[in-house]
């Protein structure tokens, strides 16, 4: 009988253990498999965080996001390898068309201040190079900057072109007007002789009490010449008497002449 409840004792202390056993196992499990849920939701997080990171660095573009996505990446767990891997090609890509946005800037401002041919092809290659449908929007920005700057370059070019081939005009005027000479040889100015009218000659009258002479007026039309008288013969000339007929030349009385009763004394006029 002792021997029974000796058995019986041992099997309850067993079954006892036993569940004791099992109990603190299977909440050993339980825990286990909550925390075990609890790495994995927060390495989901971590991973939603991290392509969150990412994406948000694409659309910002800045280098604070950028660096916050490569933190946020770095930090997924062993278990997360292909994502991590994925995540960090793309950030490898977003970096690689960063800086093709920024070498594009840096030539497109190069260009724009040199102006040179050289600096736009250099541009245009930078620019043929995004190929991608995310740089899609840069390359069309970029192409039509560039090609503003392509116009303005070109009508700067005719302008001044077109001013220096007015400035060589002017000059070539002023040096053809320089070479004529300044003092250019004229022919003489030959002076025609014209004889002026002769007026027909008209004796001065003399007044009673003297000698003034008085000037005739010029006659407007010219009387034609008296004909010549033949001189008075001596027998009708006596002393103290006045000439009455004219000299050789018709005119009566003229001064100086042989008919003039102060020249009396000259005698008989010989032709």
């Amino acid at each position: 009988m002792k021997h029974k409840k000796l058995i019986l004792s041992l099997v309850l202390i067993l079954c006892i253990f036993s569940g004791i056993t099992v109990g603190f196992i299977h909440q050993k499990q339980v825990k286990d498999d909550r925390m075990a849920q609890e790495k994995l939701d927060k390495q989901r997080k971590m991973l939603k965080q991290a392509a969150t990171a990412v994406d948000t660095a694409y659309q910002a573009r800045s280098d604070k996001d950028v660096a916050y996505a490569e933190t946020a990446v770095s930090k997924l767990s062993s278990h997360q390898k292909a994502d991590k891997r994925q995540l960090i090609k793309k950030l490898t890509q977003l970096k690689s068309y960063l800086k093709q946005i920024s070498d594009v800037s840096i030539a497109l401002s190069k260009a724009t201040q040199s102006k040179t041919e050289e600096d736009i092809k250099a541009t245009q290659a930078l620019i043929d190079m995004g190929t991608s449908d995310y740089l899609k929007a840069d390359k069309t920005d970029a192409q039509n900057k560039l090609s503003t700057l392509i116009a303005q370059i070109a009508k700067e070019k005719a302008e001044t072109e077109a001013k220096t081939k007015a400035e060589a005009q002017a000059k070539q005027v002023a040096s053809e007007a320089l070479q004529q000479p300044s003092n250019a040889v004229q022919a003489p100015s030959v002076e025609t002789y014209s004889p002026a009218p002769q007026q027909p000659y008209q004796a001065p009258t003399q007044s009673a009490g003297g000698n003034s002479y008085i000037p005739p007026a010029p006659s407007a039309t010219p009387s034609p010449a008296p004909a010549p008288t033949s001189p008075p013969s001596s027998a009708s000339r006596t002393a103290g008497s006045s000439v009455t007929t004219g000299n050789a030349s018709g005119t009566t009385n003229s001064p100086g002449g042989w008919d003039s009763p102060n020249n009396a004394s000259m005698g008989e006029w010989r032709p």
